[in-house]
């Protein structure tokens, strides 16, 4: 979709005239649309006075000129929806001219305002103002909050009589935007009159044209190709004959490619998204953090960020004390842990404990601490003589038991992905086992290690898995949620029983690890906003709407031919398909195809194919993914 959406500072700021004034001048390159009108059609208007223009008709008309919102109500109607809006886009070859009403932040429908839903429109902006009294700060109001709520403006354009010092004024407060002056016919408004006005002033709207045809088109054609001589891809062979996808925008739960194409990202980009992209509250932390901060040393240093969260993290877990330990990311946050675990048995004199336990299908990152607990052999094969020794056993408090018996006094830890292992193939246990699993590690006195880096946050219905099973682990990870994926950010959360081994004055006792971005002020800013948000409890709503919805539409595909299992847990849909071939399966690159087919970007683990999306998904999104879910299974049932 090309073209351009035209805001007003509020009703009557010269929207219909601006716009009468663009299509008079280039109506051969622009179509016209108003989706919701009131009153006196717009549309109407436009046809008469600029006849060669292509105005396509409203989605809704109402006769009362009030509101849109409150001429539906009385009507008996429901204003169209996002979904309705993006369908009824009028099909066309050129770009199109998409008024609004009102202003910005009009209300739209019951639940959101009108920039709410233009912005996922995801089109340049022009913001409309007359130019009479007023208009530097009717402008500048108006940019300030629409860049809070990441709906930032191309243009803008003041309508009315010619004001230097206004245009001078925006310009200096908004130096990023074109802003221009256009005057109206002084007398009637005719097709003539128009054509006169805009005649003088063509090279003006001209600017517009070329503003919007390189914010449309700052696509590089070639970016596969430049991506190709110089990018290591993450998990992917430099022989992969499949492109990566070119994207050019994201928003909500959308992924925009240059194309025109939208994917759905049923996936939340790596488990990382976690409200939706491009979260305008966080987006708005993000803002006001970077007017203050870039990054600060966090080695004898601390800032208002890092202590705040650190706050928020250990107030969400209801513990009274311990302390945060921040690093960049997963693998890191596992190390630390590790590290951590050992050396806390070290200052208890018991070197010896050098041993920890990790679980079949597991996956706790790529550093070689991680990979040694890991020990996937598609994933860390190659480097086994490079890893330490390590126990690998099932999800079972039995297993975990004998092994502590037989090694009774070396093992320093048992690491567990609590409910939910994923990279391993969103793998599931109940909390009931989970529960049994620490109380072994109870029984026989070694440290519970939580790798919550996928599972917190509430991916799991609860903010953090381990929560289901009544448990108090001794150490956590968490990473990819931490900053709601705007920002790499991970901690490893230490109980005090651990942090009081290295409140010690012997500085050989020094916990010896740490990174050049540590604790990053812009990144713990942005968490300081996503964890309050999840403390409020807004998003178990969110989370527990997706839930409901996969065990009321998928519930068939258990019984399902070509089906071996399918799993739920949280906003987490998980289906295995019943073929060979584990991780490096060839139906992974099948499925992955049949979903992109469908506008929806799943990334299969092998034979299981697996959703995870954003908490904002909504219900038209998640029967996109549900549509593809089932056809992924009819083409392996039919195969």
């Amino acid at each position: 979709m090309r073209g351009f959406i035209v805001l007003g500072t509020d009703t009557d700021a010269g929207k219909t005239a601006f716009s009468l004034a663009f299509l008079t001048a280039f109506a051969d390159r622009f179509d016209y649309w108003k989706p919701v009108e009131t009153g006196a059609p717009d549309s109407g208007r436009i046809k008469a006075l600029v006849p060669q223009a292509t105005v396509h008709a409203s989605l809704m008309h109402f006769e009362e000129a009030v509101a849109p919102l409150l001429a539906a109500r009385n009507a008996g109607q429901i204003l169209p929806s996002l979904q309705q809006l993006r369908d009824a886009l009028p099909k066309t070859t050129k770009p199109l001219l998409i008024e609004t009403f009102g202003g910005p932040f009009s209300s739209y429908d019951e639940n959101h305002l009108q920039f709410e839903v233009l912005r996922h429109l995801d089109l340049p902006r022009f913001l409309i103002t007359s130019s009479a009294v007023g208009a530097i700060g009717r402008t500048i109001q108006t940019k300030i909050a629409l860049d809070s709520q990441n709906s930032p403006l191309a243009a803008v354009v003041l309508v009315g009589p010619a004001d230097p010092f206004a245009e001078e004024q925006i310009r200096k407060y908004c130096p990023e935007l074109l802003v221009l002056n256009l005057q109206m016919p002084s007398d009637e408004w005719t097709a003539e009159s128009l054509q006169q006005a805009v005649a003088a002033q063509k090279a003006k709207l001209a600017k517009l044209l070329e503003l919007n045809e390189r914010t449309n088109d700052s696509s590089d054609p070639r970016l596969i190709e430049r991506d190709r001589q110089v990018i290591w891809h993450p998990y992917t062979s430099l022989a992969d004959p499949q492109e990566p996808l070119a994207v050019e925008s994201v928003d909500a739960e959308f992924i925009h490619l240059p194309d025109g194409r939208r994917l759905i990202d049923g996936i939340s980009s790596w488990w990382t998204i976690l409200h939706g992209h491009r979260h305008p509250p966080l987006m708005q932390a993000l803002r006001e953090a970077e007017a203050k901060w870039d990054h600060v040393l966090f080695a004898g240093a601390t800032h208002e960020p890092a202590v705040q969260f650190a706050e928020l993290l250990l107030q969400s877990l209801n513990w009274e004390s311990g302390r945060v330990f921040y690093s960049d990311n997963g693998s890191t946050a596992v190390e630390v842990a590790l590290k951590l675990a050992y050396q806390a048995w070290c200052h208890r004199g018991e070197p010896q404990r050098q041993l920890f336990i990790g679980f079949e299908n597991s996956y706790h990152g790529d550093t070689f601490g991680a990979m040694s607990i890991g020990r996937d052999p598609t994933f860390f094969g190659r480097f086994e003589p490079l890893l330490f020794r390590t126990i690998q056993i099932p999800v079972s408090s039995e297993s975990l038991d004998a092994a502590l018996t037989t090694h009774s006094k070396e093992v320093a830890g048992v690491l567990i992905e609590p409910l939910v292992q994923g990279a391993g193939g969103m793998q599931m246990h109940s909390p009931q086992e989970l529960k049994a699993i620490f109380e072994v590690t109870r029984r026989h006195g070694v440290y519970f290690i939580a790798d919550e880096v996928m599972t917190g946050g509430g991916r799991t219905g609860t903010l953090w898995a381990h929560e289901q099973a009544g448990i108090r682990p001794d150490l956590i990870c968490a990473a990819k949620t931490l900053a709601g994926g705007i920002l790499s950010l991970a901690a490893t959360i230490v109980d005090q029983s651990i942090v009081a081994l290295f409140q010690t004055p012997d500085r050989t006792k020094t916990f010896f690890h740490g990174h050049s971005f540590t604790a990053h002020p812009l990144a713990c800013s942005i968490a300081c906003k996503n964890w309050s948000l999840l403390l409020k409890g807004n998003w178990k709503k969110q989370a527990g709407f997706i839930e409901s919805y996969w065990r009321q539409n998928l519930v068939s595909l258990a019984k399902a031919k070509a089906v071996k299992e399918f799993r739920i847990q949280g906003t987490i849909a998980a289906v295995e398909f019943d073929t060979p071939g584990g991780y490096l399966a060839e139906v992974g690159r099948k499925l992955r195809q049949i979903c992109l087919e469908e506008g929806v970007l799943l990334r299969p683990l092998g034979n299981v194919l697996y959703a995870l999306p954003p908490y904002c998904t909504s219900e038209d999104s998640l029967a996109r993914i549900t549509h593809c879910l089932f056809r992924c299974q009819q083409s392996l049932a039919n195969a």
